[in-house]
């Protein structure tokens, strides 16, 4: 707020460029997506149609592969969240030996890529007939996730202590604990876990599912990038503008997630990037 006038049209300039380069494929999507077939790309809308919208949705079974997302969705997200509640918890709040260390060898899997990890994963789960199923997700799910544990651990660490010396001095358990002070206190950190496990399982999660589902089980992810969409009548012939058109409706719920999410996300990492 004491900036120099100047000085803050310099910052609100640099920003609003940054804001028109990321918007800017978001955009290039959209005005392809109402251009008619066999146009070519274009820069600005010429004879927008949404003819291309509807062909999205008949030459795909979309809905299908739209619930698939979503079940996967469900399952990527709520279940790490709630695990990794309780596991940050414990490193934050509960003494144990070796709680440092173990804290430790949590955080270096981040450093290993999924994709290291998956020819084994796919090996044992084929051993065991989860191939074809929800498991790979729901078994990977219940040991949380390192950066969510990471995340709920920040913000824990924060919350003074004699709030739980308080509440056992008042009869409350463990559990009680968490339920009745934590869990009510957490709510934009988990927000914006949530919203950051949405966005990498709605948009990233490509390679998983097409190693591990059958094709009628595909998100859109692996759908719209193996198989996309081809005139009927001549399978060598792209459909470019539908494909956008497919895109951009993939893209919105990750754009309606962070609207409706973004002050969450906002104050739920400065909560817990901030130590008192």
């Amino acid at each position: 707020m004491n900036q120099h006038p100047a000085a803050r049209l310099t910052w609100y300039a640099v920003l609003l460029v940054l804001a028109l380069v990321f918007s800017f494929p978001l955009y290039w999507m959209a005005v392809n997506s109402l251009q008619p077939l066999f146009t070519g790309m274009t820069w600005f809308p010429v004879r927008p149609t949404l003819e291309n919208f509807r062909l999205a949705f008949t030459l795909q079974p979309y809905w299908t592969f739209f619930r698939n997302s979503c079940i996967l969705a469900l399952i990527s997200v709520g279940i790490p969240i709630f695990t990794s509640f309780f596991s940050a918890f414990a490193f934050a709040r509960l003494k144990a030996k070796l709680k440092g260390v173990l804290f430790m060898v949590i955080l270096s899997t981040m450093m290993i890529p999924p994709t290291v990890t998956q020819i084994p994963q796919l090996v044992l789960f084929k051993q065991y007939g989860l191939l074809g199923t929800y498991w790979p997700w729901i078994i990977g799910g219940l040991g949380g996730s390192p950066f969510i544990i990471f995340l709920y651990r920040q913000f824990f660490m924060n919350v003074p202590k004699e709030l739980d010396e308080a509440a056992r001095i008042d009869g409350c358990s463990t559990f009680a604990i968490i339920w009745r002070i934590y869990m009510p206190i957490s709510i934009p950190v988990v927000a914006t876990a949530a919203i950051m496990s949405f966005n990498t399982s709605w948009g990233g999660d490509y390679l998983a599912p097409f190693m591990f589902l059958q094709e009628r089980q595909y998100p859109l992810s692996t759908q719209l990038m193996q198989v996309g969409y081809i005139l009927p009548s001549s399978p060598n012939v792209d459909l470019f503008q539908v494909k956008q058109a497919a895109l951009l409706i993939f893209v919105l719920p990750i754009l309606i997630v962070f609207l409706f999410g973004q002050r969450f996300l906002i104050s739920g990492i400065m909560t817990g990037a901030i130590k008192s």
